[in-house]
């Protein structure tokens, strides 16, 4: 993680890199979110087959996707009985809110620590 941090900062971070970073995402979440977004309201099963991925580790992805509140699971009655869940990704504008929003408290921690530090008080660099 503190490597990726230091990517951050150098040269042009891609989106994908911000998502890894800020708000702690695998690439196969930051995958899986995509594709929802490229084709919305999907099972597990027909969205692992449309990745061409495990359906266990595209199952993995959404339960971590849903605890971080990107996705959102819906519950669907079959016409011929049963019933699915369907998957639906949060609208790209309330991603990038999310991520002002923990780039914010970033800053602010950050700024906290600034203005704390004195050479009194840092004790040994580490």
């Amino acid at each position: 993680m503190e490597r990726e941090i230091e990517e951050l900062f150098e040269g042009e971070p891609s989106f994908q890199h911000i998502l890894r970073c800020v708000l702690k995402l695998t690439p196969s979440e930051i995958e899986v979110y995509l594709s929802l977004h490229r084709h919305p309201n999907l099972g597990v099963d027909e969205l692992a087959e449309i990745m061409g991925k495990d359906r266990s580790g595209v199952y993995r992805s959404l339960q971590s996707l849903m605890e971080k509140g990107l996705v959102k699971r819906e519950y669907r009655i079959l016409k011929h009985g049963g019933y699915k869940y369907l998957y639906i990704p949060i609208p790209i504008e309330e991603l990038k809110e999310k991520l002002r929003s923990e780039l914010e408290n970033w800053f602010k921690k950050l700024n906290e620590i600034v203005e704390k530090f004195s050479i009194e008080e840092s004790g040994k660099v580490s």
